[in-house]
């Protein structure tokens, strides 16, 4: 029986969840759009533009080179 490789696997897992810190802001832009009649002070956690779609690419190349990394620790 083949065991997995354990570091690739949290390596890949690791960077998925890293991933999700840049489409977080984006996602979350236009999900407020609603609530652009209220005023107040906007929190931004990550620091990141909300309207930048590079984030959205950043995004793409991390999560989909973890689920690479899951996979070839698996294989």
């Amino acid at each position: 029986m083949k065991s997995y490789r354990q570091r690739l696997v949290a390596v890949g897992i690791g960077v998925i969840l890293v991933s999700f810190l840049f489409v977080f802001p984006y996602v979350g832009f236009f999900v407020n759009k609603q609530y652009a009649h209220v005023t107040t002070v906007s929190i931004n956690v990550t620091g990141l533009d909300p309207q930048d779609p590079i984030n959205l690419f950043i995004f793409a190349i991390l999560f989909f080179g973890g689920i690479g990394l899951v996979v070839k620790g698996y294989a």
